[in-house]
């Protein structure tokens, strides 16, 4: 996956992701991770989607979260995208 990126949302707890199509991409799988002292990110799937866009909701405000997207093309997965994060609003 390229390109993911992450922007605030239109309401507060909010946050746009979105990224580059994948070629023969039939759905995306989401994961998140909220930041915490630890030193091992605990990634949880949030959904599944055929679109290159999602809007989380629902977030604590004020506190960072990391997101990471793979696609999956009917035969398998692929490579996770690199991680990015951002702070909800």
């Amino acid at each position: 996956m390229n390109n993911l990126s992450a922007a605030r949302g239109d309401s507060q707890g909010e946050i746009n992701i979105q990224w580059d199509a994948a070629e023969n991409a039939v759905q995306y799988i989401i994961e998140i991770a909220a930041q915490s002292n630890s030193k091992e990110i605990r990634w949880k799937v949030i959904d599944i989607i055929s679109e290159s866009h999602y809007t989380v909701k629902k977030l604590k405000s004020n506190k960072n979260y990391f997101f990471r997207i793979t696609s999956d093309d009917g035969t398998g997965r692929e490579e996770f995208s690199r991680k990015v994060i951002k702070k909800a609003p």
